[in-house]
C-alpha cells in the first residue's frame, strides 16, 4: 500500500472531517465561473480546443471535480485513463464517446465513463461553449497507482492523439 492510500485509509478510519474549521463557503464553488486551470489543449487540425479547470475544497482526497471547458464545434482529444468519470452537462449539448459508440448528452444529463475507456467529448453547438462538470475518482486511483496520468494522457498539442474516425 502506498503512502498516499494508507494516508487516505487512516484519515477515513480516524472519523474526523478534513478540514475541520473551515467556513461552509469553502465547500461551495459556482462551477459556470473561471477556477484554476490545469490543462489546455489546441490543435485546429484535428478540431481540438478545450480547456479542465479544477474546483479546489478543502480536505479533498478522492473527487477530483473538474470543469471541461470545449469551445464551439471543436472536441477534447480522444484519450483514456484509469481513473472512472461522471460527465454532467451544465451548458450545451455533447456528443460523448466512449470506446466505438456514441451518445448525445443534452444540458442537464449526465454520461458515465469507465476506467481505461477511450472516450472523447465534442461540442455540437457551432457558436456557444461546451461545459461539463467532470467527477472523477482521481484522487483515489492516484493513491493506488501513483501519479500514473503523465504516462497515459496523450500528449498535449494532440501529437499522440487518435483522430475522430
Amino acid at each position: 500500500m502506498t503512502a498516499e492510500l494508507e494516508t487516505i485509509v487512516a484519515n477515513v478510519e480516524a472519523r474526523q472531517p478534513l478540514a475541520p474549521g473551515e467556513d461552509v463557503g469553502a465547500f461551495q464553488a459556482q462551477p459556470l465561473v473561471n477556477h484554476r486551470e490545469i490543462y489546455r489543449n489546441r490543435n485546429p487540425k484535428l478540431g481540438i480546443d478545450f480547456s479542465v479547470d479544477v474546483l479546489d475544497f478543502p480536505g479533498i482526497q478522492v473527487f477530483d471535480p473538474r470543469v471541461v471547458r470545449i469551445a464551439a464545434g471543436c472536441n477534447n482529444e480522444l484519450h483514456k485513463h484509469a481513473h472512472e468519470s461522471l460527465f454532467y452537462v451544465m451548458r450545451g449539448t455533447a456528443e460523448v464517446r466512449i470506446g466505438d459508440e456514441t451518445m448525445r448528452v443534452d444540458q442537464g444529463g449526465v454520461a458515465f465513463v469507465p476506467r481505461w475507456a477511450f472516450h472523447q467529448s465534442r461540442n455540437l453547438s457551432d457558436s456557444e461553449e461546451l461545459v461539463i462538470l467532470a467527477i472523477t475518482d482521481f484522487g483515489l486511483t492516484k493513491a493506488v497507482l501513483g501519479d500514473y496520468d503523465k504516462r497515459t494522457r496523450l500528449a498535449a498539442e494532440g501529437a499522440d492523439v487518435i483522430e475522430h474516425a
